[in-house]
Order: C-alpha cells, then sequence, then structure tokens
C-alpha cells in the first residue's frame, strides 16, 4: 500500500436513471488517482446503466480498465452491496449512492486523513441537498480519535451516522466470510457498520464535507411509508442482535441499543407478530432497566416494555 492506497469505490445501481450520471461524472473526475469504481446494477428497471456506459466511454474513456459494471438479479441495497465488496482489490473501501455526488477530492482528503492519522476508519461532514431549498451543511458528531468499540456506541446513539458513504474504511474491517448481512435495505447501514466500525483501531473525523446526500428523491428507501421503514428496521435490528456472539464484540457495548432499537420499532407499529417470532429479545427487554441519554428516550423505552408485557401476558395465557 505504502503511501499511495489503492480504494475501491462501490456503487449498488437501482431505479437512478435520471441521477445517476452526476454521480458517475463526480467519480470519474476524482483528483485521487488509484481508484477503481464497481458498479453493481441490482436488476435495475431503468436506463441508468446505459447511462453510466455512455459517459465513461464519451466523458472518460482512460478510465475504461478501472471501471467495473457487475449485474445480477434484483436482491436489494444489502446484497449488492456484498456483490461489490467480494469484486473489490482496494486498500481502503468507500460506498457512493448512485443519487448522490461528491467532490473532486472526496477520496484524496479521505485518503490523506487516513495515512496522517494512521486510521482504520475516516468519516467526513456532507451536505444535504434539495430540490426546493438551500443545501444544508452537516457536521458530523466528534468523537476522534476512538478507538471502535466507543465508535459503534456513539453511532447507534446518532451521535455520528451510520451512513455507509461518508466513511473511508481499511479493507481488513470487512470479513466477507461472517459477516451479518441485513435482511432490507432501511437501516441496513446500521447493521453494517457495528460490525465494521467495531473492529477499527482508530476511527478519525475530517472537518469537511466532500458528499452531497439528495434527500426527499421519490422512490428512495427515505421515501417509504412509515409502518414499512419500521419493520425493516426492527427485523434488522433483530437480525443483527440473534446473529452476534452475546459474550464479545459489539454486543458487549451496543447490545442494549440494537434491542431497543429493534424492540420500538416493532412497538411503534403494533407488530405483534415480529416480537413473538423474538421471545428471547422480547424477555431482554423486559429484564433490562430502563436506559438513560440512549437513541431510544425513557418514555419510548416504556412504551416497548409495555408491549412487550402484552406478549408475554399473551404466551401465558395459551
Amino acid at each position: 500500500m505504502e503511501g499511495h492506497p489503492k480504494v475501491s469505490v462501490i456503487v449498488p445501481v437501482y431505479a437512478v436513471e435520471e441521477y445517476v450520471e452526476q454521480c458517475a461524472a463526480s467519480l470519474f473526475s476524482q483528483s485521487w488517482d488509484n481508484c477503481e469504481f464497481i458498479f453493481v446494477d441490482d436488476g435495475t428497471p431503468d436506463r441508468s446503466v446505459s447511462v453510466i456506459e455512455k459517459i465513461l466511454d464519451t466523458s472518460f474513456p482512460s478510465l475504461r480498465s478501472r471501471v467495473q459494471i457487475l449485474h445480477e438479479p434484483n436482491s436489494g441495497l444489502p446484497r449488492a452491496r456484498m456483490t461489490g465488496l467480494a469484486a473489490a482489490t482496494g486498500d481502503f473501501i468507500i460506498h457512493v449512492d448512485s443519487d448522490d455526488w461528491v467532490e473532486p477530492d472526496y477520496v484524496s482528503h479521505l485518503v490523506g486523513k487516513a495515512l496522517e492519522e494512521d486510521a482504520d476508519v475516516v468519516y467526513c461532514d456532507f451536505y444535504k441537498e434539495y430540490s426546493k431549498k438551500v443545501p444544508g451543511y452537516y457536521a458530523e458528531g466528534e468523537v476522534s480519535p476512538s478507538i471502535g468499540p466507543v465508535a459503534v456506541k456513539c453511532m447507534h446513539n446518532s451521535v455520528i451516522r451510520a451512513y455507509m458513504w461518508n466513511k473511508l474504511v481499511r479493507r481488513s474491517l470487512y470479513d466477507l466470510d461472517s459477516m451479518i448481512v441485513p435482511k432490507w435495505g432501511y437501516h441496513e447501514d446500521i447493521v453494517f457498520q457495528t460490525q465494521i466500525l467495531y473492529g477499527a483501531r482508530k476511527v478519525v473525523h475530517l472537518h469537511e464535507a466532500l458528499y452531497h446526500y439528495r434527500r426527499k428523491r421519490k422512490g428512495a428507501l427515505t421515501s417509504y411509508s412509515l409502518v414499512k421503514t419500521r419493520r425493516q428496521s426492527a427485523e434488522n435490528m433483530f437480525l443483527l442482535y440473534d446473529a452476534l456472539p452475546k459474550d464479545r464484540g459489539p454486543v458487549t457495548s451496543c447490545g442494549e441499543d440494537i434491542l431497543l432499537r429493534g424492540g420500538w420499532y416493532s412497538s411503534i407499529i403494533l407488530d405483534f407478530k415480529l416480537l413473538r417470532s423474538h421471545p428471547d429479545a422480547v424477555r431482554a427487554l423486559l429484564d433490562m432497566d430502563y436506559v438513560r441519554g440512549c437513541r431510544v428516550p425513557v418514555g419510548k423505552q416504556r412504551f416497548t416494555k409495555f408491549i412487550c408485557r402484552l406478549i408475554r401476558l399473551e404466551n401465558h395465557q395459551k
């Protein structure tokens, strides 16, 4: 790797024909020349891939050897990420959403910070872009420098965000053979980042907005109904909690946070079926003391416990 590490940029592509040209152009214009770009066509139903091919051929033909476009049947964002990761050969990994765009020094400044600090993860600030509003600068929380268990705890409590796209990550933190892959796209980043951040020796903050996050796009995950997003989030949290070992790893630093998210998201939409299918989680939520100062405030914890008591009462009456 030395002083000029290779960076793999992974871009899942699905139904972004209107936006992907801006995304691809911003990536192909990066000042860091040791990049590979991996676009994963997740069975997109539109011309998104053709748009990428066209801009590559007409404006950036010299980059052809550094661009992969992988095709697979539609299987959702988490699986598309895994497909990209399996093909990546870089020293560092970064993910970009195909409806967003980045600054020309996005990669070079993140890599420069990683080399300067000998960091495993570097996270940066970003812009929130709106169709009818002035862009907003979003400064990430300050937990820098920190070790993985501290960073992942802060991530679960929204001190820093779980976004995949504002974090440069050392490739060695990805264990593809054992990684828990979220079932759904909503809050999939929390599932991935819980595993990735925990193993970091050093996590640092770059105080610079390098990413443009497009908000309120029609068809985006963030436009789903509240019931759908909460159900997806709850299933992902319970999957993570069930699969992680309880005596070591991320659960030792953020297990309560994972459980509380899953329990609250299930309870607020009254998804009794989902809670019934996770009796160990229900039991743990009932036995847990109230947790102060976390992402799920005490009032919501009380409601979650109330719903869990109904589930337990229901079980006792059978």
